[in-house]
């Protein structure tokens, strides 16, 4: 059987609200310039803000997920090409809203390696395998959680089975234990970030200052040394919200000198025009552009910032070569 790349399809970002974040730090940033201060922020203040926001972008996840879910259930229950047309748009929405919180897959979504469950790159000939297999019987959640790789399983398992629709009784509850996995992952995220069964909300955690800018710095490491450039302006719009915020006047950038402030943003912008529209990747291989963006921003990070706000850097560049 022949190798295909499993379907991706992305629900294009409005970029409005990106425009005016640029255009609003632009401001300050001059303003800085010609003030020769930075403001001296609490640092408590700006990781709340981080935390908040970082809370508020997860918990609208799982209706989206939730969404995802019931659209395979009824394609597959009606066999219609509708259906199935619809069952495609609703998982890409899922799949691209997961990779959009991406800032925020610190803390629990690490500890519970949420991406293997969610949408790791899948291997479409894997999925094909499986679902030639003789065993097990039916495929469902609980075997796909235990027994099956993290490339054979997630949307973007599912959107390579629904290339396929309308799908066979097989596929069809292959498909929807895989969707059903995936919103089990981000329900998890989302409770340990707001309502935890035990223990302190994540969010909590994240607001303390001992705490959260050595998590927020060492995790925007690890988006700028992941290389999966299926995902890649996802990322670059993830990196821009721990920097500078949803409105361009917080984020880890409020806390830096106005010069690297300055030098932040148009690396920034750099590393988001490499990466917006598929510019990042030609047959799933990161451009040479937007490599070399993502290396001049990381390495102002793990330089003047790290050296800034005194942080430890726990991460190493081994720990971003897997997309999860």
């Amino acid at each position: 059987m022949s190798r295909r790349k499993p379907l991706k399809r992305r629900t294009p970002r409005s970029t409005t609200a990106r425009s005016t974040k640029r255009t609003a730090v632009g401001a300050l940033v001059v303003v800085g310039l010609l003030t020769g201060c930075s403001g001296g922020t609490d640092r408590g203040d700006v990781l709340a803000d981080l935390a908040t926001q970082g809370a508020e972008t997860l918990e609208a996840l799982p209706e989206v997920a939730a969404a995802a879910t019931a659209a395979v259930q009824t394609a597959c229950a009606s066999g219609e090409k509708a259906d199935f047309d619809a069952a495609v748009e609703d998982v890409a929405a899922a799949q691209t809203r997961w990779h959009e919180a991406e800032a925020f897959w610190l803390g629990p979504a690490t500890d519970l390696r949420s991406n293997s469950i969610v949408d790791w790159p899948a291997n479409a000939q894997d999925v094909d395998d499986l679902v030639a297999a003789e065993e097990p019987a039916t495929i469902d959640v609980n075997y796909l959680a235990a027994y099956v790789g993290a490339d054979t399983r997630g949307y973007g398992a599912v959107l390579t089975l629904l290339e396929q629709a309308p799908l066979d009784e097989r596929q069809c509850g292959y498909a929807n234990a895989a969707t059903a996995l995936a919103e089990s992952g981000i329900d998890a995220v989302t409770a340990a970030w707001t309502d935890p069964d035990d223990g302190e909300p994540y969010r909590d955690e994240l607001a303390d200052p001992a705490v959260g800018i050595d998590a927020v710095v060492n995790h925007l490491l690890a988006l700028l040394t992941n290389k999966d450039a299926a995902n890649w302006e996802a990322r670059s719009n993830s990196v821009e919200d721990l920097l500078f915020g949803p409105e361009g006047d917080s984020g880890l950038s409020a806390l830096l000198d106005d010069d690297l402030t300055a030098q932040l943003r148009t690396e920034t912008d750099e590393l988001i025009s490499a990466t917006k529209d598929g510019e990042a990747a030609a047959d799933d291989e990161p451009s040479e552009a937007a490599l070399a963006a993502m290396n001049e921003l990381r390495a102002t990070v793990a330089t003047q910032v790290v050296a800034e706000l005194g942080v430890t850097v726990t991460f190493s560049d081994a720990d971003g070569d897997s997309a999860g």
